[in-house]
C-alpha cells in the first residue's frame, strides 16, 4: 500500500489509500503507517488524517497512535502551531477511550 501510494499520481488516489491504511491491524504495520504519516511523502495536512485512520480502524490502532501522538507531539505541535489541526488530531485519537488521565496528559503537554 505505501507503494501505491508513492506511485499514486492524483493526490485524491493518495488521500483514499491513507484512508485503507489506517485499517491494518498488524502492530509492526501499524507503526510503519503512523511513521509514513510523519514522513515527506504525506502533506503535513492529511497527516492527521493517516494518524486518525489508524486509530479508528481498531483498538490496537488507537493505542499506538494515541502513544505515537504522544511520542511525536513536539513535533506535531510545532507542525500546526497549536491550530485546528492539533485538535482535531488529538480528538481523533482519544476519541471512543479518553479518560482524565488522557485529557491530563494532553494539558499538561499543551502547557509545557
Amino acid at each position: 500500500s505505501l507503494q501505491l501510494h508513492k506511485q499514486a499520481d492524483m493526490q485524491e488516489e493518495k488521500n483514499r489509500i491513507e484512508r485503507v491504511l489506517g485499517a491494518i491491524s498488524q502492530p509492526e504495520l501499524i507503526q510503519k503507517v503512523l511513521t509514513f504519516a510523519l514522513s515527506e511523502e504525506v502533506r503535513p495536512q492529511d497527516t492527521v488524517s493517516v494518524i486518525g485512520g489508524v486509530a479508528g480502524g481498531s483498538k490496537q490502532g488507537r493505542k499506538a497512535a494515541w502513544k505515537f501522538v504522544r511520542d511525536n507531539w513536539e513535533e506535531l505541535y510545532n507542525r500546526y502551531q497549536g491550530g485546528f489541526l492539533i485538535s482535531r488530531l488529538i480528538k481523533l485519537t482519544v476519541d471512543g477511550f479518553a479518560n482524565d488521565k488522557m485529557a491530563a496528559e494532553v494539558k499538561v503537554r499543551s502547557f509545557n
